[in-house]
């Protein structure tokens, strides 16, 4: 029995995503997947990815495909591919008749409660649906903070776009309003996630190039939205202690080995710097972890181990400059 079959002969909530090997609609459906959890409340621990013969990708829960297949049969690219208003409605079906003793202990398996989507797992989506003309700005925000690991100017951003009558404030206002960057008061930048323009306490280093993430998340993400491998040095905020992770070909490896990712936020609407982005942190071990949560009882978190994070990074930063 799987461990997803496990979990559901138990009353909980239990979620397969299955795909054919190199699937191209995999990441888009982890998309969709990963923000219907983060609305619901709901870990990423209750997902169990399965490669395999099956048609492709498929996504499960409590063992009935999302869109009324039959989730098994042979290997196929599937045209009826999962939407985000179906895996809603099937994990809402799902949770709704959780027990509460086992509503009880998942939660506690999440150590705590849930932060919601403040992350905004849909920016992906956010950046895609903007006009060509303001993706182009974002995009080249983004480069240039990648190319010289500092914030652009207006004239940066017109020199790099050729586009010397370009309106950079109102763009950046635009921008801003799909959170996929922050600006202050005066109209710079505070943010163009996954880059800070100022000190935070999680360095990326590429190449020659050392920057800022905004959090640990964004730091992990940024690896793969750059396509390259990286060095982040960050430090456990309970403790004190360095929390180093190398990328190297896709591959993280932290040090501690015992390292885990925190991902807490305030539970209010707003953008993700001022809800989130300080309190997303690398620790040392699960205990400093929880440690550090009990501290904050004003914030909801949950704990994300290794690959958790890395694949939510993975998820929400590749596709930006894809």
């Amino acid at each position: 029995m799987s461990a997803a079959a496990d979990r559901a002969a138990e009353g909980r909530v239990a979620v397969e995503l299955r795909s054919v090997p190199d699937c191209p609609n995999l990441a888009p459906a982890r998309h969709e997947l990963r923000a219907a959890l983060a609305d619901l409340g709901l870990p990423l621990a209750v997902v169990t990815e399965v490669v395999g013969d099956y048609p492709s990708p498929s996504i499960l829960v409590n063992g009935v495909d999302v869109m009324g297949g039959a989730g098994d049969g042979s290997a196929a690219c599937r045209l009826d591919l999962p939407t985000g208003e179906r895996i809603r409605a099937a994990l809402r079906q799902a949770t709704g008749a959780v027990p509460a003793t086992a509503a009880t202990e998942q939660s506690r398996g999440a150590c705590c409660a849930q932060p919601g989507n403040a992350i905004r797992t849909d920016r992906p989506r956010r950046a895609e649906q903007l006009p060509d003309s303001l993706r182009q700005v974002h995009r080249a925000i983004l480069q240039h903070f990648a190319a010289t690991g500092t914030a652009p100017t207006d004239p940066d951003i017109r020199t790099g776009l050729s586009a010397a009558d370009l309106d950079t404030a109102k763009a950046l206002r635009e921008l801003a309003r799909e959170d996929l960057v922050a600006v202050d008061s005066a109209g710079r930048l505070v943010a163009a996630y996954p880059f800070s323009p100022t000190p935070t306490p999680h360095v990326v280093s590429f190449g020659d190039v050392e920057v800022y993430a905004m959090c640990a998340i964004d730091a992990l993400g940024m690896p793969f939205m750059l396509g390259t491998d990286a060095a982040i040095t960050s430090a456990d905020p309970h403790t004190g202690q360095p929390v180093r992770v190398t990328i190297t070909n896709g591959a993280a490896t932290y040090h501690p080995a015992g390292a885990v990712i925190v991902y807490a936020a305030t539970g209010e609407a707003g953008r993700s710097v001022d809800t989130c982005c300080s309190t997303i942190n690398f620790f040392t071990s699960a205990s400093s972890a929880q440690a550090w949560i009990t501290a904050h009882p004003n914030l909801a978190a949950t704990v994300l181990d290794q690959d958790q994070a890395v694949t939510l990074g993975r998820d929400i930063f590749e596709p930006l400059l894809a």
